[in-house]
């Protein structure tokens, strides 16, 4: 796919001369619409091949292949924040046009991470005997199937860590084209041969290696890719590697953020399996992962926002860095909010709908607590990859070490006493203070306020909202089954959507957003 560049960026190794490289917003805006897109893509991809799995592999060696991926997702952490520290030193050396610090960066984040990767994947494959016999309790007919799935994710955890600082790298180049693109051909290929090695009758393990050989075809695509944009970039060369504490020390605290992080997603289900049964964990499961389907959308937008925001760090570019901030949180609120709206007021007829009524029941209160709480939570990336990519990830490390005590004392005070629906309040009341945290933060270390916002378009949401808001309570009232209701609630949010584009979006905005979707067709 066709990338734009920054030609003047690319010639020789230093630049003085010159404005700083900035990231366009058109192209932000065209980034974004790719993540979401390639988002959208995998999840078509897992809904057609996840079933097919499951059927041709069972149960149980089905159990095995996630339990390897967790393993593998968990073992992320071992880039101790290398990744997300690379991401911002790029874009800040890209923006000075500081090539040979981009190349200290990049060789100094591929070696390091490439050690973590062979000590981890090495500690996976000593460990394999005890994680098969102990922690996971593997059947003898399948214990053999387990160990080499084991052996498979221990060289997973090295091509996975260097695949991670590629994709890193890539992002501060803002070629998210390429990561998108090679993404979705590597997704297609990892589920597709795994479903067809599955049908063909191969076990778990030859499985396993399939998609990690889908992984090192990714990585070494992403390789090739940056080697074009950054030449002569010494690969793997062990002098010269004094960028390597300036990266340890940022990725200290994201480091924090990524221990913490698991236990505050999961920690509600555990207690609910304590304090309530299993049956209710699956019934507070369902509208939770409906909740992060959801959260693709800020996500796919700071994929792009984070090294935006890191180019744009110096002190001159202030007002940039601004105007970036107020925009990506007024332009969220106006793609969230209808969302949200309709899940609180019409919420739980889509559950009877994809659920069942029973199902329903129990759950629609759930839905609408968790509803309310993805607001907060998700216009709260802004102010989070704000606050790292301008060089404070201690704060948000800090901020999920000072929520992780208050939320397991909230679950355990609500959940006995209202089962899911006081989990689903524990987690809305948590989100809710990690993002008044965070847009504190974002104010008083980074100057990034949104008091100028109420003319500039916040007035104008809040009206569109409460007009919404009242026709999906008349379509409630006045509609008697959930099938009319649904579909009249997705055509008044499409008319609401329809007069935030008339009515908030910037007259300037528009032709750029305009541009953004013609770029990602060329």
């Amino acid at each position: 796919m066709p990338e734009i560049n920054d030609m003047k960026a690319m010639q020789g190794d230093r630049t003085p001369a010159g404005p700083p490289r900035l990231t366009s917003g058109s192209l932000l805006a065209r980034n974004a619409t790719l993540n979401l897109a390639a988002e959208g893509w995998t999840f078509v991809i897992l809904l057609i091949a996840m079933p097919k799995l499951v059927s041709f592999l069972g149960d149980t060696q089905f159990g095995l292949f996630s339990l390897a991926w967790v393993v593998i997702g968990y073992l992320a952490f071992l880039d101790v924040g290398v990744n997300r520290a690379a991401t911002k030193f790029v874009s800040e050396h890209l923006a000075e046009h500081d090539h040979d610090s981009t190349r200290l960066i990049v060789r100094t984040a591929l070696t390091a991470n490439l050690v973590l990767g062979i000590a981890g994947g090495l500690a996976v494959i000593l460990v394999s005997p005890y994680l098969i016999h102990s922690v996971f309790k593997v059947s003898p007919d399948l214990q053999s199937q387990a160990r080499l799935t084991f052996y498979a994710v221990g060289i997973a955890v090295p091509v996975l860590l260097v695949h991670g600082v590629f994709r890193a790298v890539l992002s501060s180049y803002q070629r998210f084209g390429w990561i998108n693109s090679i993404n979705a051909v590597t997704t297609t290929v990892q589920w597709g041969s795994a479903a067809l090695l599955a049908w063909k009758g191969y076990g778990v393990a030859v499985v396993v290696f399939a998609t990690v050989a889908a992984r090192m075809l990714a990585t070494a695509a992403y390789a090739a890719v940056l080697f074009r944009l950054l030449p002569d970039l010494g690969l793997f060369r062990l002098h010269g590697m004094h960028g390597l504490p300036k990266l340890l020390k940022f990725g200290s605290w994201v480091t924090v953020s990524q221990l913490v992080s698991p236990l505050l997603v999961y920690l509600d289900r555990v207690l609910i399996a304590s304090f309530v049964s299993l049956a209710a964990v699956t019934l507070y499961t369902v509208p939770y992962e409906l909740m992060t389907r959801l959260r693709v959308i800020p996500s796919s937008l700071v994929g792009t926002l984070y090294p935006a925001f890191s180019e744009r760090g110096a002190e001159e570019e202030r007002l940039n860095l601004q105007k970036l901030y107020e925009g990506s949180v007024r332009y969220l609120l106006l793609l969230l909010v209808p969302s949200v709206l309709f899940l609180v007021v019409l919420g739980p007829d889509l559950l009877d709908l994809w659920m069942g009524a029973s199902f329903e029941r129990h759950s629609s209160a759930v839905l609408q607590i968790l509803a309310v709480g993805l607001l907060p939570n998700a216009i709260a990336y802004v102010p989070y990859n704000l606050l790292q990519a301008l060089g404070r990830p201690d704060l948000t490390g800090k901020f999920h070490l000072l929520e992780l005590p208050l939320y397991v004392a909230l679950c355990v005070i609500l959940i006995p006493r209202w089962g899911i629906a006081g989990a689903a309040l524990a987690n809305t009341i948590r989100l809710v203070i990690d993002a008044g945290l965070l847009f504190w933060a974002a104010n008083k270390y980074c100057r990034c306020s949104l008091r100028g916002q109420w003319a500039n378009g916040f007035a104008r949401i809040l009206l569109l909202s409460c007009a919404l808001l009242l026709m999906l309570v008349a379509i409630k009232l006045g509609f008697d089954t959930p099938w009319a209701r649904v579909g009249l609630g997705i055509l008044a949010m499409g008319v609401s959507l329809l007069a935030s584009w008339i009515f908030v979006v910037d007259n300037q905005d528009k032709p750029r957003i305009g541009e953004a979707l013609n770029l990602l067709w060329q």
